[in-house]
């Protein structure tokens, strides 16, 4: 199954290349304008993005091309498990839900799954793909494919895919992870009328074992094949699949200008009535675990087991919403952000949410619920210097009424035409939400609980100062009646309030042939026996480019270096794919070294990396999550190959 579903992904990758050159080879290309085909432009899924100038150039860089894996974000730090594709959550701040609403988020799968946040739609002016495949030791294997065209005028269909698979270094430790997304849009020549749509899917098949029973015997390399080690499951797989579509439509109330048509036009200014916008969205999450083996003792702290023969938790949570709202936007100005956008409207969804263990009709959970809610903001933009925005989203009628989130931020800059003094930001967050259903009641073979939890409600305040390539910011977090998972893997809920502090820099340089980029970080909770996090983490990337053979071709070697301090890190459950607070291990305060050569030939960028290099020094402390050691030293090689044809 793992080497079809490989194979199946290959032959999809070719097959979209052959297409895009065969349909490019029969048109003029006399036609073909002179650009820099090197910048593909796009925004991420809502025309609102394209008309207040929100775009964004794909990455080719030469520094990121090593950045393969969905969880080597350059100013961030995972805890992860022993392999490619598995849960994970981020080291540096706390998991908190910044969105109201009935939950269907899968926080410990959340950066290698594809919603609708990830769409994007592109502005191709020649077709444009591109192939990222990556090999690394152990046979794993990542491939990523990119494909956009405009097939008619003004009518563009694009396609993002995925896969990470990984038989993994240690017993029952596969993934086989795949998501797509295919998108398209269309406007008007006018601008009048727009229409995008998107679907989503997503598969994860991941081996989940627990971890290993004895850290000593890593720790101290007393077996050196990992495979032979024993972990707590050998027989249990989580599967989860997420999928979705929509559209969204948007219609300008006022005709159109003829000056955006003919430049020759005498300009008028006129009173603009707006434009009204209509999304939809259906979405869809089913989830199951199972393991052959119930009465492990892995299980044994945990509730009495319903079925002793079998386990086989299943969770499906469906979605459909609409939207609808007015803004102040009508007619899109190429590369000039409004100086003052405002919005209103309304939105409303239904909920279906279904839990079953071992398909018993005895053990079966279903609840169905309605939301309706108002939202709306403004976005004052002077001169790209001075900008304040405000959102607010507040439920107003069925499931979690009166839950709320409201956001604002302000920023300042201090540039003249000769002289740069940087920029000051402050935001504001404040957040009401009502307890997930996650934790007011789950029914599975290992666990069950049924509770009445209060709102949550969270207050975040963070200023910040850019000078050119440095950024400091401050922040505080208060989260009154914060709710968590006990060292017991079952919900609890604080009864005062949970404040956390953090000072974060990050600096991006790039000076001559040297490029540099990172952060360093300090963070603290005033309740640490909630809410564990290590102190400092910081993380540094360092890059020396030559170009050679007149300019054909650049080199560049460099190095990333990862560390946070010893701490009591988050275990993982793998039967309810949370992690959870722990007391009885600490780690840390190991660094992590990758070397890495990488060399871009025209639109190839190709690379050589070298992980986890301190692995080889005989210091075996290199966990991220208790019982989960990360892969020993190893080789990568990969290549990113764009198409313009």
């Amino acid at each position: 199954m793992w080497a079809k579903s490989l194979y199946s992904s290959y032959i999809l990758a070719f097959v979209l290349l052959l297409f895009n050159y065969s349909v490019y080879s029969q048109s003029d290309t006399t036609q073909i304008p002179k650009i820099d085909s090197t910048k593909i432009l796009f925004f991420n899924y809502s025309f609102d993005s394209l008309a207040l100038n929100e775009t964004h150039y794909a990455d080719t860089s030469l520094f990121n091309a090593s950045y393969f894996d969905p969880l080597s974000e350059s100013f961030n730090t995972f805890a992860t498990l022993s392999n490619a594709g598995l849960a994970h959550h981020s080291v540096l701040s706390p998991f908190v839900k910044n969105n109201i609403g009935f939950d269907m988020q899968i926080p410990s799968n959340e950066n290698l799954i594809k919603n609708e946040k990830d769409v994007r739609l592109f502005l191709p002016l020649l077709p444009y793909s591109e192939i990222r495949y990556t090999m690394g030791g152990k046979k794993e294997q990542q491939l990523g494919v990119y494909f956009s065209r405009e097939f008619a005028p003004r009518f563009i269909l694009g396609m993002d895919y995925n896969l990470i698979n990984s038989p993994g270094p240690y017993l029952n430790n596969k993934t086989n992870n795949s998501s797509v997304i295919f998108s398209g849009s269309y406007r008007t020549n006018d601008e009048r009328y727009g229409l995008g749509a998107f679907y989503f899917r997503n598969k994860l098949e991941q081996q989940e074992n627990g971890g290993i029973v004895d850290d000593s015997i890593f720790i101290n390399n007393i077996e050196t094949d990992r495979r032979v080690i024993d972990v707590w499951l050998e027989q249990a797989n989580s599967v989860i699949k997420s999928s979705g579509f929509g559209f969204e439509q948007y219609f300008v109330i006022s005709p159109p200008n003829t000056q955006l048509i003919d430049s020759s036009a005498k300009t008028r200014n006129r009173l603009q009535a707006g434009r009204i916008k209509h999304s939809f969205l259906y979405k869809r999450n089913q989830l199951s675990y199972s393991d052959n083996n119930p009465l492990n003792e892995f299980y044994e702290p945990y509730d009495p087991v319903l079925d002793e023969i079998l386990t086989h938790d299943s969770i499906s949570t469906q979605m459909i919403k609409n939207t609808l709202i007015w803004n102040s936007l009508s007619y899109r100005k190429p590369n000039k952000t409004p100086l003052f956008f405002f919005y209103f409207g309304g939105h409303h969804a239904a909920y279906k949410l279904f839990q079953a263990t071992n398909d018993s009709l005895l053990y079966v959970r279903r609840y169905n619920n309605n939301q309706l809610g108002v939202l709306g903001g403004f976005n004052l933009n002077i001169k790209n210097k001075t900008q304040i925005l405000a959102h607010l989203d507040m439920l107003i009628g069925g499931y979690q009424a009166g839950d709320f989130t409201f956001e604002s931020k302000a920023s300042q800059g201090f540039r003249t035409k000769t002289k740069d003094f940087g920029e000051i930001e402050i935001s504001l967050k404040l957040l009401s939400q009502s307890p997930s259903w996650f934790y007011n009641g789950l029914l599975s073979n290992h666990f069950r609980w049924d509770n009445n939890f209060e709102k949550q409600n969270t207050f975040e305040l963070e200023g910040a100062y850019k000078y050119k390539f440095v950024k400091v910011a401050v922040k505080q977090a208060s989260v009154d009646k914060y709710l968590f998972l006990n060292s017991n893997a079952t919900p609890e809920q604080i009864g005062g309030t949970l404040n956390i502090r953090t000072i974060k820099s990050t600096f991006d340089i790039g000076k001559g042939k040297f490029e540099i980029r990172g952060f360093i970080s300090y963070q603290k909770a005033d309740i640490d026996s909630v809410m564990h996090l290590p102190e400092f983490a910081a993380n540094l990337k360092f890059a020396f480019s030559q170009t050679l053979f007149n300019k054909a071709a650049v080199v560049q070697p460099g190095f990333n270096i990862r560390w946070f301090s010893a701490y009591y890190a988050d275990a993982y459950m793998p039967a309810l794919r949370r992690f959870h607070v722990q007391y009885d291990k600490k780690i840390g305060n190991y660094p992590y070294l990758d070397v890495i050569l990488a060399l871009k030939v025209k639109r190839a960028n190709i690379y050589i990396q070298y992980a986890n290099l301190f692995g080889l020094t005989g210091d075996f402390n290199y966990f991220t999550t208790p019982g989960y050691p990360m892969r020993d030293a190893r080789f990568y090689f990969g290549v990113n190959w764009r198409f313009f044809q």
